[in-house]
């Protein structure tokens, strides 16, 4: 496969530079001009290079998941089907990987086995559903329930993400009021109250104490907080039981806890009765779903499930052994493991838990707002009676008691 450089023009006149894959230059042409490009030039080109290592997005990867499924249920053989997704794309570091399949697949390798040399971009997950699509000859169908899942799962992400949107800025703006307060508004009260003598309460006094804090180590705070970001990566690489225990801490804590735990556990099961019902055991539908609970706690007890079922051990008994998984779980598996319908059992789990997690976050989106009102408010209230008050006392003190 060569590597063209190609400019053209669309009939609107809009101007297009890319590079794209093509077995010749005339074959790139005639690609272009069926997508209503007119080539004004086309040269030979080097691989293109560099970005191929990026991560896809999950929308990215979507995208790619539904081109090839639409492009082979039309009847459009494989390698013609990657070649337009490159043309298509415009992406250098979609088309960098794309372009690079489509030399292996060239040689005579499957896409099953092009993508498992691309483990940055392809997950486990992915490479086993197209080698289960392959060898069934079922491939357009995985791919349409692959898309259907990863579609899923960035609409689950982006309602999470949408929820926590407001209370980021409140908070955010609640720190930059609570600085101003201590390192400028307070400290030129508190001057003038200690200079006319007036006995300080105990509350101003906690104020008083709070600003000099801020103000005297609040680069030291920033300073560590920049230290712990970049160390963080490194401390969960070299000691991963403190990955454990964090991601524990945060299953438990209180409000975003539970609404985690729900979207992760749906995500999972959703992603099981998938892999189960294209045809792959239950154990190894279980080790290729578990990175899509993306907690390591959770990760580590699946694995113990898995390992348990080797041992002999039926299926809702490995998972009531599990720890941090609702008691709703085994109870459920447990009715698909005496019927035989495992990938219904987990079907109707990922019902649950996605409409559990949309409850809790309806919820939490009309909680999180008078909470973050009533946090600034009483700090607000804080600051108002240690300083308005003695200032008071001090006036009312003056006028002998009189105004």
């Amino acid at each position: 496969m060569k590597y063209f450089s190609y400019k053209a023009v669309s009939a609107s006149g809009q101007v297009t530079r890319g590079t794209a894959s093509a077995v010749s230059a005339l074959q790139l042409t005639q690609s272009l001009s069926s997508s209503g490009l007119n080539v004004l030039s086309c040269r030979r080109s080097w691989r293109v290079a560099g970005p191929g290592t990026a991560k896809w997005s999950r929308k990215e990867m979507a995208g790619f998941i539904f081109h090839l499924e639409q492009m082979l249920s039309a009847g459009i053989p494989l390698l013609e089907a990657l070649n337009e997704y490159c043309l298509a794309s415009g992406v250098k570091h979609q088309v960098a990987i794309v372009s690079r399949l489509v030399d292996e697949i060239d040689t005579g390798r499957s896409l099953s086995q092009a993508c498992a040399g691309r483990p940055e971009v392809f997950n486990s997950l992915i490479v086993s559903m197209l080698q289960v699509g392959e060898q069934s000859g079922r491939l357009e169908q995985v791919l349409r329930e692959l898309g259907d899942l990863l579609k899923w799962q960035d609409e689950s992400a982006t309602r999470l993400k949408r929820m926590m949107i407001y209370p980021a800025f409140v908070a955010v703006v609640l720190l930059v009021v609570i600085f101003f307060v201590m390192t400028w508004l307070v400290p030129g009260l508190v001057s003038f109250i200690s200079a006319a003598g007036a006995e300080l309460p105990w509350h101003t006094r906690a104020l008083i104490t709070t600003s000099e804090v801020v103000t005297r180590y609040w680069i030291f705070a920033v300073v560590m907080i920049a230290l712990g970001v970049f160390a963080y990566p490194v401390l969960i690489t070299a000691r991963p039981g403190l990955k454990v225990l964090l991601d524990g801490w945060i299953l438990r804590a209180p409000l975003i806890g539970p609404l985690l735990l729900k979207t992760r556990l749906a995500r999972f099961s959703r992603c099981a009765s998938m892999m189960y019902s294209a045809g792959i055991n239950i154990v190894d539908a279980l080790r290729y779903s578990q990175g899509t609970l993306e907690n390591r706690l959770l990760e580590q007890e699946i694995s113990k499930v898995g390992r348990r079922m080797i041992d002999g051990q039926g299926v809702a008994v490995s998972f009531a052994g599990a720890k941090g998984l609702p008691a709703l779980v085994p109870r459920v598996l447990k009715v698909g493991e005496s019927t035989g319908a495992l990938d219904v059992s987990f079907n109707q789990l990922s019902s649950i838990y996605d409409r559990e997690s949309r409850e809790l976050t309806e919820k939490l989106e009309q909680s999180l707002g008078p909470i973050m009102t009533i946090i600034v408010g009483v700090i607000m209230m804080w600051v108002v009676v240690s300083v308005i008050g003695p200032i008071y006392d001090l006036v009312f003190g003056m006028s002998g008691g009189q105004f």
